[in-house]
């Protein structure tokens, strides 16, 4: 009996998240409980690349965060999105991913709602709202990706590290006291260095030239933004 409730419990969570995710807005709640039946839930501590299993898969972040990374040839990675919840991403096939080193890796503890891309192809030829919602939201990301590449190309470090802060702030930023936006999650040294293109080191130098110029405040692996107008001035450079 106890088990039962359990996995009732569990379908019920994925349910809850799959109702939050806009590419099924347009679904009715029969509907959505026959999509629930095709996902499972996936638990990954930080830091862990999200698992394929052999098969293409469509993910949906319930909880936590997830980078999307691109490793090159002698092991260097950069970090081109960060998917939150609600945000849905699928891995490419074997050949893709070794040809082009693309992988998620989680940020944090995260939850993900999983199902095989060949169960989700069936549910969009099924339902072409739903598609024609996946295939823009995919579009868009893919427009994301252009700019940030583009960006990791043509500018300097300097306005590169304050777009990724300015970005942050967007999706993680909180109102912090007695002033300015404090980013909700820790992020090191490393990390916002894979997430503009560059090494610890220079980042660790940026930040310290930014907190002498009043724009951040930093603790450790905390990052309190002071002055986002100087960021956004900051963030304008092309050279």
């Amino acid at each position: 009996m106890a088990q039962m409730e359990t996995l009732e419990a569990v379908q019920e969570t994925k349910l809850f998240h799959l109702k939050k995710c806009p590419l099924f807005s347009c679904l009715t709640g029969t509907e959505m409980r026959q999509l629930n039946g095709s996902f499972e839930m996936v638990e990954l501590g930080p830091n862990r690349i999200v698992p394929h299993h052999g098969e293409p898969c469509i993910y949906i972040v319930k909880k936590g965060y997830v980078r999307l990374n691109y490793t090159d040839s002698t092991g260097n990675e950069a970090t081109v999105l960060l998917l939150g919840p609600g945000d849905v991403f699928g891995s490419t096939d074997p050949e893709d991913e070794e040809a082009f080193g693309e992988h998620c890796r989680t940020l944090k503890g995260t939850c993900l709602c999983r199902v095989s891309r060949a169960k989700f192809e069936r549910f969009l030829e099924k339902y072409p709202d739903v598609a024609y919602t996946y295939r823009k939201l995919t579009f868009l990301r893919m427009k994301k990706l252009q700019v940030r590449l583009a960006e990791m190309m043509m500018l300097p470090a300097e306005p590169r590290l304050a777009k990724a802060l300015l970005m942050l702030d967007q999706q993680i930023g909180v109102d912090a006291q007695p002033q300015g936006r404090k980013l909700s999650l820790a992020l090191s040294h490393r990390e916002l260095a894979s997430l503009i293109g560059t090494s610890r080191e220079f980042v660790t130098k940026l930040l310290a030239t930014f907190r002498k110029r009043g724009l951040v405040d930093t603790s450790g692996k905390w990052i309190r933004l002071t002055d986002l107008d100087g960021l956004q001035s900051v963030a304008a450079q092309r050279a």
